[in-house]
């Protein structure tokens, strides 16, 4: 994202929590996407700073105000969760990531009954199904760009049929999904919700008063407080359903076998015991979380030293819970072994993600068909891997090789 922004220090804002950073290029020259954001943990800075790009904002960067942030609604709103507030996060006030409780409640029922332990149990077989035949196709190449032939194809396709739509509309989707999370300018955030809204319109109104069971439609028809849903409603709920789940999952999934490209230690140890899947992927969610969402001051607040005005907006990097020494001992090492694991790669509180069953599930059934049927493999010699950093963070290529038969 290109920054124009011009201001200046707030009188309220102590010289010394006034930095000059942007969340949406956090990358540090030499540095992976990580690594980037635990530099700026390390680097000596308070607890709490405030920096003028995309508006002015406030960041926390130890783990503990992470999770205090986003679970604490009676002081840090959900009613605004991206910068800049009059822009990006005016275009995001969607259902029901905008509403604190109890408000939300209701909504997020709707939301979470397809993305259930119950619901992904159901879909758990055609995922195995899309995950064997996607390897083997790879497999004689004996070589991919494990983003684009792997990583971008299978969440998706999962999630385009708990949600009933057709692979011919995932482009099209995808990159709407992305404008919010790593904007490159190609749209206004205003643009970006009304190709949204344009879409879904007719989806909507074709799918009222039916019987669909797919995600969509039992939402679409769902009740809040003992009444449909208005048509704002349901697109503000789709929207956020569309863009959670064309976006994290894909680059989660990225992060990891990056991880295990690198480390045939680590393969063979999963191989060799594949019990110890269920801590490995909650190991790696916490070294390898993605998401920098935010909060707006609901009045104003003294707040580990510093005073918090009303109105101001607040980001919580997950990316800082995971890697914080202070609550993981060693952070950027992954210990499949390592004892109580605290991260907030999933969220906090009342807004945790609701696809977190099906981010593991999927994460799992990859490593377990993977590993089986390409045990052995790496990133490919002299090719360099790339990163983006924005509200998701994203691995834009991962070249990897194996020896094939």
């Amino acid at each position: 994202m290109t920054v124009t922004d011009t201001i200046e220090r707030p009188a309220h804002v102590p010289e010394e929590h006034f930095i000059d950073y942007d969340i949406y290029s956090p990358l540090v020259e030499g540095q992976d996407f990580h690594t980037s954001w635990k530099t700026l943990q390390d680097s000596g800075l308070p607890d709490v700073v405030w920096t003028p790009r995309n508006g002015g904002h406030w960041m926390v960067l130890r783990g503990h105000l992470v999770q205090r942030v986003l679970s604490d609604y009676e002081h840090f709103s959900n009613h605004t969760v991206l910068v800049p507030k009059d822009t990006a996060g005016e275009a995001y006030r969607l259902l029901p990531l905008s509403l604190d409780p109890p408000a939300h409640a209701p909504f997020r029922i709707l939301l979470s009954g397809g993305l259930s332990p119950r619901a992904v149990s159901k879909v758990e077989a055609t995922i195995r199904e899309l995950t064997v035949s996607l390897i083997e196709q790879l497999k004689p190449r004996g070589q991919c760009d494990f983003t684009a032939d792997f990583a971008a194809l299978l969440p998706i396709k999962i999630f385009m049929q708990i949600v009933d739509l057709p692979d011919s509309d995932t482009p099209t989707l995808k990159h709407l999904a992305d404008q919010f999370t790593r904007p490159d300018g190609s749209l206004t955030y205003p643009e970006v919700v009304q190709r949204f809204r344009g879409y879904l319109a007719p989806l909507i109104e074709m799918r009222r008063g039916g019987d669909g069971e797919d995600m969509l439609s039992r939402m679409i028809n769902g009740q809040v407080d003992g009444r449909p849903l208005t048509d704002e409603e349901a697109t503000n709920l789709c929207i956020q359903v569309l863009v959670g789940g064309l976006d994290t999952v894909v680059n989660f999934l990225a992060f990891v076998m990056l991880f295990m490209a690198e480390n045939e230690t680590a393969r063979a140890d999963l191989r060799a015991h594949p019990d110890k899947l269920p801590l490995a992927i909650n190991e790696l969610a916490r070294r390898f979380p993605l998401v920098t969402v935010g909060r707006e001051l609901r009045h104003d607040l003294l707040f580990e030293g510093v005073t918090l005005k009303k109105g101001e907006m607040i980001m919580a990097p997950t990316i800082l819970h995971g890697l914080d020494e202070q609550h993981n001992p060693v952070p950027l090492n992954v210990d499949f072994e390592r004892e109580n694991v605290q991260h907030s790669t999933f969220g906090a509180g009342s807004h945790s993600c609701p696809g977190a069953h099906l981010a593991r599930t999927e994460t799992r059934i990859l490593l377990e068909e993977w590993l089986l049927r390409i045990p052995d493999f790496r990133v490919a010699p002299g090719q360099e891997v790339s990163f983006t950093g924005g509200i998701v963070g994203s691995v834009n290529n991962l070249p990897l090789v194996w020896e094939s038969d």
